[in-house]
């Protein structure tokens, strides 16, 4: 039987924890030889996006029910190794999805790593975050048989800043989910749109709300463009409140641009396609990333891209988006004038973007995770 953990799964999800369940929904799909067990180790049971874990618990699949304690009890419980027998059971191969490796689990381990942004950018971490990221890499490092990394660039720095074996690293990507394809329908755009008070054109950006995502050079690069320009196209910036964000929301007022700039908050599933689609552009320039998910979500949407030319971006992009220094804020704004201003450059970039997402497929990703877990378990 195969452990999996869906701790990330359940609740608000950034990129990590849509990892966790779109893999397992791809795994449900090809595989009906091997028996899974689904751990939340720490998620949050009592959230509504716990049903959607339980739901796959048919056939081959099953979900470890410790609900009745609350997540830190059930942490405390397999960090000490309280009870792991009855946990770990019958279980012939874990994997960690969450920075999280129990101590007492003795047989075969993969743990997916996605990025060593605490270690190259500790300054936008909190000290616990980045202290939990770097013990829990440390620990893969050391006690896995096998490590998923979700771009070549993160193997890369794994090897680098690790000195993890290169043939222990897999690599495999992510991709845009099933919902993720251009809205075009007029009634369903107008309802989102009024949704989260967007009027008119606007340039989109998503991501947690926090230092490595760039924003506050972002918001600079806007303020470059000339009010008639930013009367015309607002800034919609979406995404959970993260951590040490406190500069971010400050800088809009300090340039005067919160009649122009708005926060939307974290977007439910069901909308996040259709602001992808009726964005004039997606602009993502963060400082690093492990994979990038936003940037194949609006690519799958037919939304030009703008992103860095740094990290994983560079590698997903791939031709499909203008890339950007994410230092120099003159070189964000003059690419948002350049889609603005060059409709054939717009339209190049919206069909490159269809084409580029297509190539991701989450049943691929789970074809090479299978396969990295029955090499482990022979």
């Amino acid at each position: 039987m195969i452990g999996i953990d869906v701790s990330l799964a359940v609740g608000e999800k950034a990129g990590v924890g849509y990892y966790a369940a779109s893999l397992i929904e791809a795994l449900a799909k090809i595989d009906r030889q091997h028996d899974y067990m689904l751990y939340p180790f720490f998620g949050n049971t009592m959230h509504p996006d716990f049903k959607k874990v339980t739901a796959l618990a048919t056939g081959n699949f099953r979900v470890f029910m410790d609900s009745a304690s609350p997540s830190r009890v059930r942490l405390t419980r397999i960090k000490f190794g309280i009870d792991n027998s009855r946990y770990f059971n019958g279980i012939d191969l874990l994997h960690c999805t969450s920075f999280f490796i129990p101590k007492q689990y003795s047989g075969p381990i993969i743990s997916t790593i996605y990025d060593v942004s605490f270690l190259l950018f500790p300054e936008c971490h909190t000290e616990a975050n980045r202290l939990y990221c770097l013990q829990g890499t440390l620990d893969a490092a050391d006690r896995c048989d096998r490590i998923i990394a979700i771009s070549e660039n993160t193997k890369s720095d794994l090897i680098k800043y690790f000195a993890v074996e290169p043939e222990r690293v897999v690599v495999t990507h992510l991709a845009p989910r099933d919902v993720f394809r251009p809205i075009n329908d007029e009634l369903m755009r107008g309802t989102v749109l009024k949704k989260y008070g967007i009027k008119g054109s606007y340039i989109f950006s998503l991501g947690s709300i926090e230092p490595r995502k760039n924003l506050i050079r972002l918001i600079r690069a806007y303020a470059l463009l000339d009010e008639r320009t930013r009367g015309r196209f607002s800034l919609v910036i979406a995404g959970g409140t993260g951590w040490l964000n406190s500069d971010i929301y400050a800088e809009v007022k300090e340039l005067n641009l919160s009649d122009y700039v708005k926060f939307i908050g974290y977007i439910v599933d069901e909308d996040l396609p259709v602001l992808y689609s009726a964005a004039d552009m997606f602009v993502y320039p963060s400082l690093y990333e492990g994979f990038g998910l936003p940037v194949v979500e609006a690519m799958a949407c037919g939304a030009p891209v703008i992103t860095s030319n740094n990290s994983s971006l560079r590698e997903i992009a791939k031709g499909a988006a203008l890339l950007i220094d994410p230092i120099d804020e003159t070189a964000i704004a003059n690419a948002i004038l350049d889609i603005i201003n060059d409709r054939e450059l717009a339209n190049d970039l919206r069909a490159k973007s269809i084409i580029r997402s297509s190539e991701f497929s989450w049943l691929e990703a789970a074809r090479k995770t299978l396969a990295v877990y029955e090499a482990c378990i022979r």
